[in-house]
């Protein structure tokens, strides 16, 4: 049974009370915010040079000795060289230093020193990926202002976050990587910056993501913000906390998803699997016998020809585009792993046994070239990296 405090203003003065509440149950917003807040925390990022403030953000309690979670984008200014200051609602303010981070899912876990116990209440993370049309309530900083709380519902689940976006990018927040990040819950709680880092939750008060960015063309709130699972979070943190970072499952492949005019090239009913037109030297997909291949376009634009390995299944799970490959290794398998895909090559169905490496690093990924384990930028005209929710039009502007 967990027990919340409130308190009633009036004319006569002021009444106190408890409610208690029965695991599991849901909550009202008020008895929501009364026990989430307290473990919500502002983060502040300061130059030890200067002494000046570098960044504003939201982090939430993981666990009882003084992990904070918060976002990579967020304590990412000279990283590792930061004064890091971590407040809370009821403005203690403790000294805080970085244990690890992972761009790639842009997560990121401080420890705050020296807490006092009664400061430190963790947040239970959801076992279960919420549902469309759910509540989604959203507590942190915007623009500095702390325990905001703000509401809304799950608009999607199992986007895919584009994390290259350049200072003209419409997806605001996010950390700059050449991976994109699977599995991101859409919502139309309000995000705003200096929300990023803050726990979203359902009214169990359980965190069911992080929010991490939002889709703007001017910075503020539009209605579309996203947030890194809960499923993601428990897997990235804990090796975090336990060896200072996390290391992705990694194939090494480059290519474009199959659209009809690639289909009947190929001779496929189905518009549906991944072309492998590249390959990492000395990646997993290499090691394993992938063939390159290629697309051929005339001058207006048109395919003319193409040749390569598709991927249509991953572990006997249907591929319909790169998501499902990023989506799968992400969620189920680790580095090391074997996992089986099957191909077609040259009108034969092949399978492919790949043992899976580690992602390189950003300073590696450049040294090899811009992509893997993702989309060639361009098809049909047009680029295939583009989400499939946003029009055309706007991917052409942040992907160039």
């Amino acid at each position: 049974m967990q027990t919340y405090q409130y308190q009633i203003f009036g004319q006569s003065g002021t009444t106190s009370g408890q409610v208690k509440v029965p695991p599991g149950s849901e909550l009202t917003l008020p008895n929501l915010f009364a026990s989430a807040s307290k473990s919500v925390v502002q983060v502040t990022i300061v130059d030890p040079q200067t002494g000046s403030q570098q960044g504003i953000g939201s982090g939430f309690v993981y666990d009882s000795v003084g992990h904070i979670v918060t976002n990579n984008h967020v304590v990412a200014f000279n990283l590792g060289n930061n004064e890091y200051i971590v407040t809370f609602l009821n403005g203690n303010a403790y000294e805080a230093t970085l244990v690890g981070n992972d761009p790639f899912s842009d997560l990121a876990v401080l420890r705050i020193l020296n807490p006092k116990a009664t400061d430190v209440h963790p947040l239970t993370l959801s076992n279960s990926l919420p549902l469309v049309g759910d509540t989604a309530v959203a507590i942190g900083n915007p623009f500095g202002l702390s325990g905001s709380l703000t509401v809304g519902v799950i608009s999607a689940v199992g986007r895919l976050l584009p994390t290259s976006g350049g200072q003209d990018s419409q997806f605001m927040g996010s950390a700059a990587s050449s991976f994109d990040i699977p599995d991101v819950i859409q919502t139309d709680a309000a995000i705003n910056p200096g929300n990023s880092g803050g726990p979203l939750l359902n009214m169990k008060n359980e965190v069911i993501g992080i929010n991490s960015a939002i889709y703007s063309n001017t910075g503020s709130n539009a209605g579309i913000g996203f947030a890194i699972p809960s499923s993601t979070i428990k897997k990235v943190v804990q090796s975090i906390i336990t060896t200072g970072e996390y290391q992705h499952p990694y194939l090494g492949v480059t290519g474009v998803d199959i659209t009809p005019q690639l289909a009947k090239i190929f001779g496929l009913i189905d518009a549906k699997g991944f072309l492998v037109t590249d390959i990492t030297p000395g990646s997993p997909a290499s090691r394993a016998g992938f063939n390159t291949g290629g697309v051929s376009y005339d001058q207006q634009g048109q395919i003319t020809n193409s040749y390569g390995d598709i991927i249509i299944k991953i572990d006997g799970n249907e591929v319909r585009k790169i998501d499902d490959i990023l989506t799968y290794l992400e969620r189920a398998k680790n580095v090391n792993d074997t996992i089986t895909l099957t191909i077609i090559r040259d009108n034969q169905l092949k399978d492919l046994n790949v043992v899976l490496g580690s992602r390189p690093t950003q300073q590696e990924s450049l040294a090899v070239g811009p992509f893997g384990d993702q989309s060639a930028p361009e098809l049909d005209g047009g680029y295939s990296d583009c989400p499939s929710y946003v029009p055309q039009s706007l991917c052409d502007l942040f992907v160039q």
